[in-house]
């Protein structure tokens, strides 16, 4: 499953990447494998979508999320 099916303060752990360029900058933003993130919210209008790991709260862009494959836990 992707990030985006998870739902609102629901947790799961990051399994591994479709898009391999993308995953090079999520690496560098911390997001490694076996992290655990939360989803926090959907901007409004169409916007970014907010996550938690690691004491972080970041936003991401729909294909960024998209291409984030977790398991939830």
């Amino acid at each position: 499953m992707h990030l985006l099916q998870l739902r609102k303060n629901e947790a799961a752990r990051i399994v591994d990447y479709l898009d391999k360029e993308l995953a090079s900058r999520l690496l560098t933003l911390g997001l490694l494998p076996e992290t655990k993130v939360k989803y926090i919210r959907k901007a409004p209008f169409g916007g970014a979508h907010y996550i938690k790991f690691n004491g972080h709260a970041i936003a991401l862009r729909e294909n960024e999320a998209l291409s984030i494959i977790v398991e939830k836990i």
